[in-house]
């Protein structure tokens, strides 16, 4: 199966594209002087919440237009962020602000001004917060923002007393809001002007991003006057994110760290959870050749630091990596557990990159796409996926085939981040787990059991005890506007009845091995309680035998 794909021209241009956003394509880098040394971070300014209403409301917000509710206890509210940014490139030795700055950037490579805007659901009873501040910078690999990290994640969240942050990180989605409510968001500022490498993903003043992180971080650990939890007590300011947002997670944690302090030289961020993703990003988004670390480069892989970070890949990444091992998979490295280098590297088979974890009638991405259009969810047209019915509407795959994959890579991201406060508040080690097989082919390819699934990585049921042949990519059918993001696109093959009575003498032996594999999870830490016991849910309602 895998191993006999082939992918026409326009699809490797696709992958090609899609490669990049994850961090895969590499561009020389130039070594210079005048790195960037730590240096104290400014408070950004805050105004708001912005007031809402059936004919004003914040984009993505749970319960406007398709959006789903927002959860019981919990409140969604918007602020504009303010502040300066700098752009900064790579150097053999670390990072400098971008000097001299090509003429495409008019306004410059240093203290622009922005303003964005970020969401934050919190409980409605800040005196049921946990102290703990998941701080997202919003994927915008689409154009639009996605809230990669809460989608999966929400009621690991919700049940935990988690705050939610979720901040627009790049200029073309700034663009992409002031067009969709040009009232709301007249005051937002990041002008968007094309980045000379060619994407339309990128722009020219991108750069500032990671200093924009870095604010909104200092902004929640300061926790002054103009923080939306000002009077609470903040105990943990964590960043993460999937995919490209991921990648910047990865490029905040390797580089930016180290360098973006609170006064006293102490740190912003406790820890790091960047996910779906092959190491660090470009910094500077193609405006010079240096903003993208060489194939070659060691720094790809996580450079030792003093938080702790929790790497999470889908099978997705390790399956796109291995194309073009270097620099594909250089991010791949031992774990650590020395204090200044605590990393761990999680892989999942089964999951995909994108993913419906939850079984929802309809893929969050999609809705946002939907808000986006001022269209229903029924209105959509079709991504144009091999595996997926070309209609109309909420993907759905072909007969036989769930399209998107329904594998629960949220239980495994969930439990990495019960590990990280543990990590960071007990200084206990999360468990170890191996990486996902290869074989030694050139390029290697994921090693796979007589069901076709992978080989290796954080173990589950749904593949020790399976009941399907997980596929981490899809191909192309029909060229449309969102066809190239199908690479990423996950489905699986139910067993047929023959083969799951092979597998099982009764229903009741099949939920008993699922239970049995999952308590053990649970107590190896790579899943969490809740989440054990929603997979054995499931096995109970399935139909297996």
């Amino acid at each position: 199966m895998i191993g006999h794909w082939k992918m026409r021209q326009a699809q490797l241009i696709a992958l090609a594209t899609l490669l990049a956003l994850l961090g895969v394509v590499a561009l020389p880098t130039i070594a210079d002087a005048g790195d960037v040394t730590p240096f104290v971070v400014a408070i950004p300014q805050v105004s708001g919440p912005i007031a809402s209403d059936d004919s004003s409301y914040p984009y993505i917000a749970g319960g406007f237009d398709v959006q789903p509710p927002v959860p019981f206890g919990y409140v969604e509210e918007e602020f504009l962020v303010s502040g300066t940014g700098d752009i900064y490139e790579y150097t053999s030795t670390g990072i400098r602000i971008v000097d001299p700055c090509p003429e495409i950037a008019e306004r410059g490579c240093t203290n622009l001004s922005y303003t964005t805007r970020m969401l934050v659901k919190r409980p409605r009873d800040l005196r049921d917060f946990s102290g703990t501040v998941i701080i997202e910078p919003l994927n915008p690999s689409a154009g639009f923002d996605i809230a990669a990290v809460w989608d999966r994640s929400a009621s690991y969240f919700v049940r935990k007393g988690h705050v939610f942050v979720g901040w627009t990180s790049k200029s073309v989605v700034v663009s992409a809001l002031q067009s969709w409510d040009p009232k709301r968001y007249a005051d937002l500022n990041w002008p968007y002007v094309p980045s000379p490498d060619g994407s339309a993903n990128d722009g020219v003043y991108d750069g500032i991003t990671f200093d924009i992180a870095a604010q909104i971080g200092a902004l929640f650990r300061d926790n002054g006057p103009g923080s939306p939890l000002y009077g609470t007590e903040v105990q943990h300011v964590i960043e993460a994110g999937f995919s490209q947002d991921g990648g910047f997670t990865f490029t905040q944690a390797d580089f930016f760290h180290g360098l973006e302090r609170m006064p006293g030289d102490l740190l912003i961020y406790d820890g790091y959870v960047p996910g779906g993703t092959t190491g660090p990003s470009n910094i500077n988004f193609g405006l010079t050749p240096a903003g993208l670390l060489s194939a070659t480069d060691p720094r790809r892989a996580m450079q030792p630091r003093e938080v702790p970070v929790i790497h999470v890949n889908t099978e997705t990444e390790i399956f796109l990596g291995a194309l073009n091992p270097v620099p594909g998979l250089a991010y791949r490295r031992p774990d650590g557990d020395d204090p200044n280098d605590r990393y761990r590297l999680w892989e999942v088979p089964g999951a995909s990159h994108v993913s419906n974890d939850s079984n929802d009638p309809v893929l969050v991405l999609q809705l946002n796409l939907a808000e986006l259009l001022r269209i229903s969810s029924g209105q959509l047209g079709a991504i144009g996926c091999t595996h997926q019915e070309f209609v109309n509407g909420p993907a759905r795959g072909v007969p036989g085939v769930l399209d998107p994959n329904n594998y629960p890579f949220s239980s495994v991201v969930n439990a990495a981040f019960a590990n990280l406060i543990q990590w960071i508040d007990n200084d206990r080690p999360p468990p170890h787990a191996d990486l996902i097989e290869l074989d030694t082919s050139t390029p290697p390819n994921i090693v796979r059991d007589e069901f076709n699934n992978a080989m290796g990585g954080v173990r589950t049921p749904f593949l020790d005890v399976p009941t399907a042949t997980y596929v981490p990519i899809d191909t192309v059918a029909h060229e449309t506007d969102f066809s190239r993001f199908c690479i990423l696109y996950g489905y699986n093959v139910p067993f047929d009845r023959d083969t799951l009575g092979s597998l099982y003498a009764t229903h009741r032996e099949y939920v008993e091995r699922v239970r049995n594999e999952a308590v053990e999870l649970a107590q190896q830490r790579l899943w969490l309680d809740a989440d054990a016991e929603d997979a054995v849910n499931r096995a109970a309602h399935a139909r297996v035998p």
